[in-house]
């Protein structure tokens, strides 16, 4: 009796930890099914134990590569985000010079080299109006996604070093299920088997890597800069 009481608990809770291995693509000779989970962890718990240790191992480079591959991207968008801001400052300080311009209102004026008439002055207001609301949305992105990546690194780092602790602590219970045969030693270990690969999914699922120009095509376009606009901005209104 005490032996069917273990396996129907065995098969209750070994089920989703044997979805996580077939998941992984590992090789598997005598695969866990609904069938076979009750005896198989009954019979041959060390093969079901080494599987269980591959698969967390297996998160465990996952994850490792997913932190490595984001750092990288943080990378590429924070050289990104200084170019944007380089050219946000250089278009902001050339509307001013143009504004100076406007007012001062000597027609044609020279600006960075070239005449302006009165009417051209305000056509390249418009244009550098419009790209300064372009770098300044492409920065608020940039920034959200520099903070989303740090956020994704620091959740997969502190899941790898929970992965790593819990992996003692199911050889622990392994141990402990094999010694004593009993119900609550193997409720103990399958609750810890399905906790930390369910985790696991969790945060890797939850780890976007996308690249710099992925980003871009997710940047709003930003509507022209009408001319009342620009001329408000000229006259300092």
């Amino acid at each position: 009796m005490k032996k069917m009481t273990l396996a129907v608990s065995c098969l209750s809770t070994v089920l989703s930890a044997a979805a996580w291995i077939h998941a992984g693509g590992l090789p598997i000779d005598r695969p866990i099914t609904p069938e076979t989970a009750a005896v198989q962890c009954e019979r041959d718990p060390d093969a079901f134990f080494i599987r269980v240790r591959q698969q967390a191992e297996a998160d465990l480079r996952v994850m490792k590569d997913n932190r490595n591959a984001l750092r990288t991207s943080s990378a590429d968008v924070e050289t990104k985000q200084a170019d944007v801001q380089e050219k946000l400052d250089y278009a902001t300080k050339a509307a001013a010079d143009f504004r100076k311009a406007w007012q001062d209102g000597c027609f044609p004026v020279m600006i960075h080299g070239r005449a302006y008439a009165r009417a051209d002055v305000e056509a390249q207001t418009s244009s550098l109006l419009a790209q300064i609301d372009g770098y300044t949305a492409a920065l608020a992105t940039y920034a959200r996604t520099i903070t989303d990546i740090r956020e994704h690194v620091e959740d997969l780092t502190s899941r790898i070093v929970d992965t790593e602790t819990d992996l003692g602590l199911l050889d622990s219970r392994c141990s402990v299920y094999k010694a004593t045969q009993s119900e609550s030693a193997a409720t103990d270990l399958m609750a810890s088997v399905d906790a930390l690969f369910a985790e696991n999914a969790t945060v890797i699922s939850a780890s976007p890597i996308r690249s710099v120009d992925e980003m871009m095509r997710d940047t709003a376009t930003v509507s022209p800069v009408s001319r009342s606009r620009a001329v408000s901005f000229l006259a300092g209104e």
